[in-house]
């Protein structure tokens, strides 16, 4: 049977801080080949659920700056929103999940068409803690405009990331 957790307070743990780096390339063959480079910022929000045996639902909020390039282009793409991640009974390993509304600077690259400049990015993934403060992980990220636009191509790719718990 599943056992619901219960939410801890806001301030029952610490806020934590962290940043990272990241960085991908199109998992899907399209008329380019797109790469992203982000710099990450996050922390923790004030939800969480403990269930027996180990298991760990955390909340985050996460700001990413990068570049998308393909074709000798590249702009500039921001986006913030939420991040969830399911930490196992062995904590090195978590699952995550995470959606966020983007700006894309500009949508024109090479034949590329992405639509236009509002865009949304939706992301699962693994992620290993290495000690205290550091962690690697790999995400397939999706990224479209959801159909604002008559274009809508939607990109997909894999990326790496080293994340860093700020002390």
């Amino acid at each position: 049977s599943l056992i619901l957790g219960t939410p801890r307070a806001w301030g029952a743990e610490k806020l934590v801080f962290g940043v990272g780096v990241r960085t991908g390339f199109s998992a899907v063959e399209k008329e380019e080949t797109f790469h992203i480079h982000e710099l990450t910022a996050y922390h923790t929000l004030p939800w969480d659920w403990h269930w027996p045996g180990g298991w760990v639902l955390d909340t985050f909020w996460e700001i990413h700056f990068g570049l998308l390039t393909a074709a000798s282009e590249q702009a500039v793409l921001l986006s913030t929103g939420p991040l969830v991640t399911l930490q196992t009974p062995w904590k090195r390993l978590a699952f995550m999940a995470a959606f966020r509304p983007a700006f894309l600077e500009d949508h024109i690259f090479g034949k590329e068409n992405l639509g236009g400049e509002i865009q949304f990015t939706e992301e699962i993934g693994l992620n290993v803690t290495l000690n205290k403060y550091l962690s690697v992980g790999y995400r397939l990220q999706h990224l479209s405009n959801a159909n604002l636009y008559d274009n809508n191509p939607s990109l997909y790719f894999h990326v790496l990331e080293l994340r860093c718990l700020l002390p």
